[in-house]
């Protein structure tokens, strides 16, 4: 029964970190697209990191 719990634990913690991945390379993306940067440039952006490419975008406007 435990080790069924900690499967699933596992499974729902796996989905919010891709969710917040993809989400958070989703802002970054609108983020560069309004200050004006290529869709190549974004693209490259994004895909490689999305996280870190969330991060310096929040840094930029803040």
């Amino acid at each position: 029964m435990a080790a069924e719990v900690q499967i699933e634990t596992r499974s729902t913690l796996s989905k919010v970190v891709l969710y917040a991945t993809i989400i958070s390379g989703a802002v970054a993306a609108y983020l560069m697209y309004r200050r004006g940067e290529s869709v190549f440039s974004i693209a490259r952006k994004t895909v490689t990191n999305p996280v870190g490419s969330f991060v310096s975008e929040v840094k930029n406007v803040v």
